[in-house]
């Protein structure tokens, strides 16, 4: 079952004697700390293979801040159950705590209020989202009295633009990413941010370097069923969701196309391939999302999803009352770390069902 670490620095001193009860087990293990903002820094371990490495298995978390700490949890079990199965050749690289501030503060978004899944563009920032220009208002923060009075608003303003717009224009016009409201969801801002030109730069200078196969895998939560992960595939993935569900005997596995998932420019995963094929590396490539998820995925799970995100940016960039910052506090704890001893049984089983299929398939 997973357990959390209570804060962020509870869970860096976790993986500091994670780490060190790895070295006492004979594990190879160097780390490299990249500062981001102030004194938080995202934590690069590399784990080394015992035989000169042929397969290189890479983990991100955190990218969405207050998702890291499901990812940390998912590490430990790794750690404790599967990485002693993998094969002597095979190294692997963690790349943890990639939003650190955002972990630290229980938020997705970084110091600026990026979402840095929104911040790997492939187009210079290019793209427009004329849709979230005709809802910012919605997303724009706002003072409440109480939660009474910000939930009518709330559920009142979004029966408005439902009526006027459908759901399925809500969610892809805030989905896709946004250049217009710096303290809006889904902002993507108009440059990189220095987490993302880490990850660009190990990108381009060491992890498609001496090694035949790349396997990535991006631990997230949020968007799913609640009792159910979902494996997430690029676009640019060549096998077909159905043959890989039959591989490794995993039962939800989606393509990253506009049916399965939402659109998005900016995903890290999509950059692993434009840097993959532009520096025309010799190795494969295999880069995945594993994705808990945790209110559930109809419609009113989803805006109850998309309330939490709200109430939250309320929350920080609007003084309201303690009783407020309370409660939009604890809907996106449970919008991303849910607390029910059910949720965290299954979410470790059916993580550890995936790598279990994963590490076979791709000769791990």
């Amino acid at each position: 079952m997973f357990v959390y670490s209570e804060t962020y620095d509870q869970m860096k001193e976790d993986l500091s004697n994670e780490i060190q009860l790895l070295k006492t087990k004979g594990y190879h293990i160097l780390t490299k700390k990249e500062l981001i903002v102030g004194d938080l820094n995202i934590d690069k371990i590399t784990i080394k293979s015992k035989k000169i490495a042929k397969n290189r298995l890479i983990f991100t978390t955190g990218l969405h801040g207050i998702e890291g700490y499901v990812g940390h949890s998912c590490l430990k079990s790794f750690f404790k159950d599967l990485l002693g199965s993998l094969r002597p050749d095979t190294e692997v690289i963690i790349y943890h705590g990639v939003n650190p501030f955002g972990m630290k503060n229980f938020r997705r978004t970084n110091e600026n209020n990026i979402d840095l899944n929104r911040n790997f563009s492939k187009n210079n920032f290019q793209n427009t989202n004329e849709g979230f220009e005709s809802l910012k208002d919605f997303f724009t923060p706002k003072v409440y009295k109480s939660t009474k009075i910000a939930n009518l608003a709330y559920y009142g303003a979004l029966v408005k633009l439902v009526s006027k717009y459908g759901i399925a224009t809500l969610k892809d016009a805030t989905l896709r990413g946004q250049k217009v409201s710096k303290e809006g969801l889904y902002y993507s801002g108009d440059t990189l941010q220095k987490s993302s030109e880490y990850i660009l730069s190990e990108l381009k200078n060491r992890v498609f370097q001496d090694i035949n196969n790349v396997v990535w895998i991006d631990l997230h939560t949020g968007y799913g069923p609640r009792y159910q992960m979902s494996i997430v595939n690029s676009k640019n993935e060549k096998t077909s969701t159905n043959d890989m569900i039959e591989k490794i005997k995993y039962p939800r596995i989606l393509g990253m196309n506009i049916d399965d998932f939402y659109e998005i420019d900016g995903d890290m995963l999509e950059m692993t391939y434009v840097i993959h094929k532009d520096l025309k590396a010799k190795c494969n490539l295999f880069s995945t999302c594993f994705e808990f998820g945790t209110i559930g995925d109809s419609t009113n799970n989803s805006i109850t999803s998309l309330k939490a995100m709200v109430f939250e940016n309320n929350s920080y960039f609007m003084e309201q009352t303690p009783k407020y910052d309370k409660y939009a506090h604890k809907l996106i704890k449970e919008q991303f770390l849910p607390s029910a001893e059910k949720w965290r049984i299954k979410a470790e089983k059916d993580f550890l069902q995936a790598m279990n299929g994963l590490i076979p398939y791709k000769e791990l």
